[in-house]
């Protein structure tokens, strides 16, 4: 693999959050600190510039309240006019808190200088408002995530926020401040059964717009449209088989849009099993559930109205209006689960997540088409594992294939990993594809994506340089004297797609040792010529012959011995080595006949004249003639 360039900037507060310019790639803006107290840590938020491959630099700092608690959760907002908006969850000081007052959620400025005083001046960080989006006026709670929907341009932006350590856990959703505004339009307060584990946001439509969110076990989406909003629909539930295997559930950790109609999730195995990459695909709307569902409406509020206060079904049964009991029950249309991958065996548990799609639509309403999206997964070994994941679309059919690992980066950071991202890309212009410049080396600049790790312990940002390559896709038809194949931009570094080898290897590995065994077993029982000498391993009382009791005799013909299992070269078979020391010859015309008699303690074959004294409780030996031909073989 070829070596990727990383930088790295240590920082005099703990970092708890970061997040890339979307207009600039090179700008990375983190933030943290030592939360309320004189401990000589600050709160601050810092602009840096990430242009060099291996080095960052700071432009700018904030130092924010020292009676006031850290930074916890970022985003960079829309520019306005010369400067940058800049969110950021910050709890106010416990003494507004006491009196029911958190202005959580803080609106700064990133302000740039004039290109003639930008050799002298530096951007300055500045606070413009701040504001309380959540219902709740607990002392614990705080603002835990918040996302926004991707930038397009000419189209708004909506956010969320959840809350964290809430008894009455919520998502606050808002309307992004268009150009010089700066406090945010609050769209409403979902109330949630369960704190929310993570969230995301994506612009399905010019003025539509989806909600992701998941607890530890369900997962569920909202639509929210112009001025209305419907209510959240469960969309997948972890399965629990504690009934039937006794094993605890999965969790989720971290959700993520890959399109709207496929969506990224990291679950962790229960008892530090591992980590699963989950790629689902999300239900559709289609207009005739939408329909089936109005029915079912209409046949609630008929059933709600009737005079004694009951609800009728469509079978005529009766029960109180509390129960809503509602003719042809519509099901909601679940998630399905289309691709998954395991990491590797070192991550126990994921901390984060962080994906970018390398080929973004041009707006909120164009098609999404053959792409690639690159993954970062941050686990408790403070390392961050990389993989892709290719997006086809072939007509009306979408799909996510090769969900393939691309690399580990081990012992990142000196602590745990406390946030993940990847700065934004910039398709290259169709209008400019050239396939023989896409084909020749160097003929273009390098272009990087840039992934950003900060650890809190060791104040530590990191940024490598994850190199791209133009795709031109030659299987893809064009017409004559038409526009070129359209490039795209993939990860210059190769994935690797899951070897059989290991299986391969285990498989052949049992079936060697089991056919060591029966080789073993049918050699000490003598039922195959010696091939392996297991007999010499093995005490000599294991060695029987089953086909022959215990003190069972043989009487073989001398002549047999000679003409069949003693060759011209030399003694060849079990008979044949017992007979080898014996005086064969034929006397008075007859063949001398021999007595093989099997010890019924040791096993050992004693090979004895017809006419010697022989035990009198022994069986009668049976003449060779009389033997079955598989007994003759076994002697052999």
């Amino acid at each position: 693999m070829v070596p990727i360039p990383s930088a790295e900037l240590r920082t005099s507060y703990s970092l708890y959050s970061l997040e890339f310019d979307p207009e600039d790639a090179n700008r990375l803006i983190v933030a943290g600190g030592g939360g309320p107290g004189n401990h000589g840590v600050g709160n601050k938020i810092t602009a840096i510039d990430a242009s060099r491959p291996d080095t960052l630099d700071i432009v700018s700092e904030i130092e924010l309240s020292r009676d006031e608690d850290s930074v916890a959760t970022l985003a960079v907002g829309p520019r306005n006019r010369d400067s940058i908006l800049l969110y950021a969850g910050v709890n106010s000081s416990a003494d507004d808190i006491a009196k029911g007052k958190n202005e959580h959620f803080r609106v700064f400025s990133l302000d740039q200088p004039s290109k003639a005083k930008a050799s002298s001046e530096k951007p300055k960080i500045t606070e413009l408002s701040r504001t309380s989006l959540f219902a709740t006026t607990e002392k614990d709670t705080y603002q835990r995530v918040l996302r926004l929907s991707a930038p397009f341009p000419g189209s708004a932006q909506v956010g969320a926020v959840a809350t964290g350590f809430a008894k009455e856990p919520e998502i606050a959703l808002f309307n992004v401040p268009n150009m010089g505004a700066a406090t945010p339009e609050l769209r409403g307060n979902l109330e949630l059964v369960k704190e929310a584990v993570d969230i995301d946001v994506i612009q399905t439509g010019n003025d539509s717009y989806q909600l992701a969110y998941c607890d530890e076990y369900e997962m569920r989406i909202m639509n929210i449209g112009k001025g209305i909003s419907e209510g959240p629909k469960l969309v997948f539930t972890m399965p629990d088989e504690a009934a039937v295997t006794g094993n605890a559930r999965p969790t989720f950790r971290s959700v993520r849009y890959l399109t709207p109609d496929f969506l990224l999730a990291v679950a962790n195995l229960p008892k530090g099993g591992g980590v699963v990459l989950h790629g689902f695909r999300m239900p559709k709307n289609d207009k005739v559930h939408s329909k089936l569902k109005e029915k079912e409406e209409e046949e609630a509020k008929k059933g709600n109205d009737n005079a004694d206060g009951t609800v009728t079904t469509d079978r005529g049964a009766k029960g109180t209006a509390d129960e809503t009991v509602v003719a042809q029950r519509v099901e909601e249309p679940k998630a399905r689960l289309c691709i998954s991958a395991k990491l590797p065996r070192s991550v126990t548990r994921a901390t984060g997540l962080a994906v970018r799609n390398l080929s973004p639509p041009a707006s909120p309403t164009a098609k999404q088409g053959d792409a690639q999206f690159v993954i970062a997964v941050t686990g408790q070994d403070s390392s961050i594992t990389l993989y892709t994941l290719d997006h086809q679309s072939v007509a009306d059919i979408n799909l996510i294939v090769n969900l393939f690992k691309v690399t580990t980066f081990k012992n990142v950071h000196n602590g745990p990993i406390s946030g993940v991202a990847f700065s934004y890309v910039v398709p290259p212009a169709d209008s400019n594809s050239d396939e023989k410049a896409v084909a020749k080396k160097g003929s273009i600049r390098p272009e990087y994506v840039k992934l950003a790790s900060i650890g809190s312990v060791g104040n530590s940002c990191i940024v490598h340089s994850l190199p791209l390559k133009k795709f031109v896709d030659k299987t893809a038809q064009t017409r004559r004297g038409g526009a070129p194949r359209s490039a795209r931009y993939v990860l210059g570094l190769k994935s690797q797609a899951p070897s059989p080898k290991g299986l391969l290897f285990f498989t052949a590995l049992i079936t060697l040792f089991i056919g060591v065994f029966v080789q073993s077993f049918l050699e000490v029982k003598g039922y195959s010529s010696p091939m392996i000498g297991a007999r010499r391993f093995v005490p000599v009382s294991w060695q029987q012959n089953p086909r022959y009791g215990a003190g069972q005799g043989v009487v073989g013909n001398a002549n047999y011995a000679n003409s069949e299992s003693l060759t011209s070269d030399g003694i060849h078979g079990f008979l044949a080595s017992l007979l080898a020391d014996k005086d064969l010859k034929v006397q008075d015309g007859q063949a001398k006949k021999l007595v093989l008699n099997v010890g019924a303690k040791d096993g050992i074959v004693q090979v004895s004249g017809h006419d010697a004294e022989v035990d009198s409780t022994a069986p009668t030996p049976k003449e060779w003639d009389e033997l079955h031909e598989t007994q003759k073989k076994a002697w052999k």
